[in-house]
């Protein structure tokens, strides 16, 4: 009744919404990324309202707990990605009001693909001050611009130990929301509804976030990489049949 009268959905539809987040949110609590890949497609069809607003919104708790949960493990150079980070919402807030958002899509799409593909023939990114300032503000642009934000950064932790993975990239996405969510208001994309629909999906970041303790004690170190190139991989394959569908 609540989701009827306030926001505007059926209430099946508000279920369903809350599950899809309660099953990206386990998987990033595993392996670090995971939730805007099968968030940010799924959800748009549900409602265009909750990409990126909403999502930016609820993924505040999963970041944070992530972040308090393995702090020992955070690298301490994610803070340069984070500078670079500001440059790419900021830069990705003002592409959104001059430029189609299709035509960025596609390109970000291919990017993350090629990349994936870079990586998987032997191509390393590893988190060099370089590559994380370059990695921050590629996040920040994709993050904003199609709310799919993990990729770049998961690929340069992509050799690093599973632990600092996810440590590192839940911090450098709670450091990243103090920006993104201002940047998001100041274009237009995020209101009052927008932060209704976020409200409405963090019972399910926090029971994914729950979930992901079995993850992480279940999945073997080594499978870890894999699965962070697939998730990718899978990232920019739904963001291109997304947009040219």
């Amino acid at each position: 009744m609540f989701a009827t009268e306030f926001l505007g959905l059926n209430p099946w539809l508000a279920v369903l919404a809350v599950a899809i987040v309660l099953v990206g949110s386990a998987t990033q609590a595993s392996i670090g990324v995971g939730l805007g890949l099968l968030a940010a497609p799924t959800l748009t069809l549900i409602d265009p309202g909750f990409i990126p607003g909403a999502i930016a919104i609820c993924v505040i708790p999963l970041t944070v707990g992530m972040t308090i949960r393995e702090r020992h493990h955070v690298d301490r150079q994610i803070f340069r990605a984070v500078l670079g980070r500001v440059v790419g919402i900021f830069a990705g807030a003002w592409i959104l009001t001059v430029a189609g958002q299709t035509f960025i899509a596609v390109v970000i799409g291919l990017s993350v693909m090629f990349a994936v593909v870079a990586s998987a023939a032997g191509v390393r990114f590893a988190p060099s001050r370089r590559n994380l300032m370059i990695a921050g503000t590629a996040a920040g642009f994709t993050g904003t611009v199609a709310g799919i934000g993990g990729p770049p950064m998961a690929l340069t932790y992509q050799h690093s130990d599973p632990r600092t993975l996810r440590a590192s990239l839940a911090a450098f996405n709670t450091v990243g929301s103090a920006f993104i969510i201002p940047s998001l208001a100041i274009a237009g994309v995020l209101g009052r509804r927008e932060l209704q629909l976020g409200l409405m999906l963090i019972p399910g970041v926090l029971a994914g976030l729950w979930l992901g303790r079995i993850g992480i004690a279940r999945l073997p170190t080594e499978k870890v990489r894999p699965i962070v190139l697939v998730v990718c991989a899978s990232s920019a394959l739904v963001l291109l049949v997304r947009q040219l569908a």
